[in-house]
């Protein structure tokens, strides 16, 4: 059985895209996009947001029935020139990944109706890594978000799961697996605030078990 999917793509949008205005020519390209790319027989849904930390930074995370259905979609007469007028307005890196969140679908954390702000955690680890050492992250993730549900302020609930591609970072020094997290919070202050409890730092070691090499966080403003 096809296994849902939420592809995630990250563009360094040209200064001036104003997206969020469907009057101007860059609200139009994007308008044009959704509204094609969300009419697509195996698209369920899209959410998209600016990274809080660099608000150039655009996130896009749409909902496939399958990886094989979104590189499909791709081949279809429709896409090329769709994707070439998306391109346009990026000024800078633009890549993309593919991830199993559980449960799926992740929309009470992508979407800005449930989740004011969302805390993008990705976590990488050796390509060695095994069956077994994966599935015991898992389990010490899920220990660590119990932390946040006692602790957390503003928390709003998480959904997480493997990137399907190995991905580069510097601590693996090439490629590796990734693990990434999608965390709900009322507020980017609400999220620090949480950081700074003792029940927080006395649990934080959960995330770095079944050796971790390195983490990257940032937050992501999600359309509602």
């Amino acid at each position: 059985m096809a296994r849902p999917v939420t592809e995630i793509a990250f563009l360094s949008l040209a200064a001036g895209s104003n997206i969020e205005d469907p009057s101007s020519p860059a609200g139009q390209i994007w308008k044009e996009f959704c509204d094609t790319v969300g009419a697509g027989e195996t698209c369920q849904r899209i959410y998209w947001g600016r990274q809080v930390e660099d608000p150039t930074v655009l996130h896009i995370c749409i909902d496939w029935d399958s990886v094989e259905a979104h590189i499909a979609y791709t081949k279809l007469p429709v896409f090329p020139p769709l994707s070439a007028r998306l391109r346009s307005l990026v000024d800078g890196k633009a890549y993309l990944i593919h991830v199993h969140f559980e449960p799926h679908p992740p929309l009470a954390v992508l979407s800005g109706s449930f989740s004011p702000v969302t805390e993008i955690l990705t976590v990488y680890l050796p390509s060695s890594t095994s069956p077994e050492s994966q599935k015991a992250y898992e389990q010490n993730f899920a220990k660590f978000m119990k932390v946040l549900e006692e602790c957390g302020e503003g928390y709003r609930g998480y959904r997480s799961g493997w990137v399907v591609e190995e991905l580069e970072h510097e601590s693996l020094g090439g490629k590796g697996k990734a693990y990434l997290a999608a965390i709900g919070w009322d507020s980017v202050e609400k999220h620090q605030a949480t950081r700074e409890k003792e029940k927080f730092k006395e649990n934080i070691g959960l995330l770095k078990s079944e050796g971790v090499t390195g983490l990257e966080m940032h937050h992501v403003k999600f359309m509602p």
